[in-house]
């Protein structure tokens, strides 16, 4: 908690610098708060008690950088209550017979006070009786409500475990059925012994059933009938009533996607027939939406611009085509303008104004429409979904233009549950840099396993995917952009045949598992972690295209930039002085820049001068495990350990786990907005784990390793460290969580 508050502190100091602020001084007499220290504190840690208390230490920064603000100025009657606070600190640990023996206020003669608390604590009082009156009307629930119970005779009473204990009863009575439920409690404190004497009053109330439902009509396009009958799904007239059923019904209309806020309520019991009647307040959203924006995203390998533009109809009108039960239809159209330049834009501008080396740049774009059909052949959990994409990507390994179609039906037996099964078909014409030796101009099948253009272009250029598809997701987090509680489970596989550079079946298998734990006070700690693995089977000679491989780096893996954690091939740059990763006398330029290869004469050897660009693998293994602090409000800081691996071949008994698996260490810091957390995280890959990053192909220029950190700072000259040539350390900025 200590660590916390510092860290805190400088946070909202350098915000402070940035905003040109600084603490002001109260008043002309106001004195500085040096120190603070407590005598006496054994049972609670100090942090326990500053952090509730108002009068706290100024931090030691704030002497020699006072512009930083963080003075923190004594005022008599704030520490007349932060003394009345700190023995209320003790009481709610359990602690009732804590004083404060001494406060001692005294100047110091240089603007300041020094603060010193001694504190007698006594003994914890432990729950000596605990009585549960009320539950002998609901004999058949008694032995699981008392079980869940968190008090427990003999420990120490702490009274956010009384509170949790009264708030937990009442919502399984109301999980039971028992909306009206209330529970009291009264806890008496024997300060000589001490000991806790506490009672629990529990009022059930009726039993209910759920009763009729009820949508007023607050729209021109969606019937209350449908409504209702989407409800009806999570709340079964004559079932016993749950707030959960609530919530999951609410779910449920939502995610028809006509409305722009939902609310299901209990109306006014029926006490006669014991049952809960349930209102639901749907407004529609406008059923035709346009969206537009721009952004920018780029790493050391690839940089773009791009603009989009959406558009939503949300009842189209065509449903009932496919069922007479069928309603509201959406088409969603999408369109991405973008311009891309690799290896990135500093580099980039460098080429063109040196005319020395090959550049790559050009016009990306992605136009899609997606069509769905809700409540098809007249089921209320199924629908029927279509897209079907055009669009064209520059990679560092290859460029494509490409169509990709699918069809499939939507199930949701749940409102957190959903299983997709789907025919795929997508075609690419692929361009690539990579050659396999000087005057070929088709890339090795082991680098793409994919044909690629040549002049004229036939049919036998174009690489052809078809698929079925299924995936089946879990998602029970608290929230999707920023989870705090909950777990995701994930899975797809998928089983088709790629016409490459020969007609391949093949099978693909993606499970994946996340969970997120929070605990602390006002749960201000956060766990999360990840496991994601993938195995891709080429069957009749192994060879399976690009474009369904393994890639990862990135949000994925944090210790490489996007889709640098992959299996590599090596192309041809330009030609010049062929890099040395030896360090040593005879630097070109400034410190740090490699050292170039010399002949007998001590001129430097000029020759081909590559790049390595990533292809994928068969086989992928992630996981992740990080440490969230909320700091304030709005920020939040991360700690991390990212591991990850992706193989050419396919996952099993021969994987080499030792050679193919890398680890990194990262910290970061979130910035809350409304469209989710703005994510930057720093990482640094352990460079003994691991080896070299796998090479396939056979072209074999010099390039340079980056065996240092940003700017290649602290370059060891060593090019068999994990993860070479790639830099050790990364920087990612993006909004959301990394999962």
């Amino acid at each position: 908690m200590h660590c916390v508050r510092l860290l805190t502190r400088v946070l909202t100091a350098l915000l402070a610098l940035t905003l040109g602020c600084a603490t002001p001084k109260p008043a002309p007499d106001s004195l500085r708060v040096d120190r603070l220290s407590f005598d006496g504190m054994k049972a609670l840690k100090e942090d326990e008690v500053t952090d509730r208390i108002v009068t706290n230490a100024t931090p030691w920064w704030s002497k020699w950088f006072p512009f930083l603000g963080g003075t923190e100025w004594f005022d008599v009657n704030t520490w007349q209550a932060d003394l009345r606070r700190i023995t209320r600190v003790y009481e709610a640990h359990g602690y009732y017979q804590a004083r404060v023996v001494e406060d001692l206020v005294a100047e110091t003669g240089k603007g300041g006070v020094t603060v010193k608390v001694t504190l007698t604590e006594g003994k914890p009082a432990k729950l000596r009786r605990l009585d549960v009156r009320g539950l002998d009307g609901v004999p058949d629930l008694k032995p699981s409500l008392l079980s869940e119970l968190p008090l427990k005779l003999g420990e120490v009473f702490l009274e956010d475990t009384w509170a949790e204990a009264k708030s937990g009863l009442t919502q399984q009575l109301h999980e039971a059925g028992f909306a009206e439920a209330n529970v009291l409690g009264e806890a008496v404190v024997d300060l000589d012994t001490p000991a806790v004497d506490a009672s629990l009053d529990v009022d059930p109330g009726l039993r209910f059933r759920f009763g009729p439902i009820y949508a007023p009509v607050t729209g021109n396009v969606v019937p209350s009938k449908l409504i209702i009958d989407v409800a009806q799904a999570e709340l079964p007239r004559g079932s016993w009533y749950s707030d959960s059923a609530l919530s999951e019904a609410q779910g449920r209309v939502f995610q028809m996607g006509v409305f722009g806020a939902v609310k299901v309520n209990r109306g006014i019991p029926d006490r006669d027939k014991a049952e809960l009647p349930i209102i639901i307040d749907a407004r529609e959203a406008p059923l035709h939406s346009l969206r537009w924006g721009g952004g920018a995203g780029g790493d050391l390998i690839r940089n773009e611009a791009r603009g989009f533009i959406e558009y939503t109809d949300r009842n189209l009108g065509f449903a009932k085509l496919f069922s007479k039960g069928a309603l509201l239809d959406k088409l969603t159209l999408k369109a991405k303008l973008g311009y891309a330049v690799l290896p990135n834009l500093p580099e980039f501008i460098n080429r063109v104004a040196s005319g020395e080396g090959s550049v790559r740049h050009g016009v990306v774009f992605d136009v899609s429409a997606q069509y769905e059909v809700p409540r098809v052949f007249n089921t209320r959990n199924v629908s029927l979904l279509g897209a079907l994409g055009v669009n064209r990507t520059l990679d560092a390994a290859f460029d494509y233009y490409a169509t990709e179609g699918k069809i499939g039906f939507l199930w949701r037996p749940r409102v957190d549950l959903s299983v997709y099964p789907s025919v795929n078909l997508n075609a690419y014409l692929l361009q690539s840099q990579i050659v396999q030796m000087a005057g070929v101009t088709t890339a090795p099948s082991a680098a793409l396993g994919c044909p690629t253009i040549v002049n004229p272009l036939g049919i036998d250029d174009v690489c052809l995917v078809s698929f079925l598809d299924l995936t089946v997701e879990w998602d029970r987090r608290d929230n999707k952009l920023e989870p705090k509680s909950g777990f995701y489970l994930a899975a797809s596989g998928q089983v088709g045949l790629s016409r490459t550079t020969q007609l391949t079946p093949f099978v693909k298998l993606v499970p994946e598992a996340r969970g997120y734990w929070s605990f602390g006070a006002e749960k201000r700690f956060t766990l999360a972690g990840k496991l994601r693995a993938g195995t891709l089977v080429g069957f009749g000679g192994g060879e399976t295209p690009i474009t369904t491989r393994f890639f990862s780096g990135g949000s994925n893996m944090r210790g490489f930039n996007q889709r640098r954690l992959s299996p590599m091939a090596v192309v041809k740059t330009g030609d010049g002085p062929l890099p040395s990763n030896e360090l040593g006398p005879g630097l070109i330029g400034r410190t740090g820049e490699p050292l170039c290869q010399r002949d007998g004469s001590g001129e430097c050897i000029v020759g081909a001068l590559g790049a390595t660009v990533p292809i994928g693998g068969n086989g992928l293994i992630e996981a992740s495990l990080e440490f969230r602090i909320e700091l304030t409000e709005s920020l939040v800081l991360a700690f991390f350990i990212d591991n990850g691996m992706v193989s050419s071949d396919a996952l099993g008994a021969t994987t080499d786990l030792l050679r193919n698996f890398y680890s990194a260490v990262g910290v970061g810091l979130r910035y809350r907005t409304p469209l989710g957390p703005i994510r930057i995280d720093f990482a640094y890959r352990l460079p003994f784990i691991g080896g070299p990053l796998l090479q396939q192909n056979a072209l074999d220029p010099a390039y340079f390793s980056q065996s240092g950190c940003f700017f290649n700072v602290g370059h060891t000259g060593r090019s068999d460290y994990a993860g070479a040539p790639d830099s050790v350390c990364t920087f990612h900025l993006s909004i959301g969580e990394a999962f």
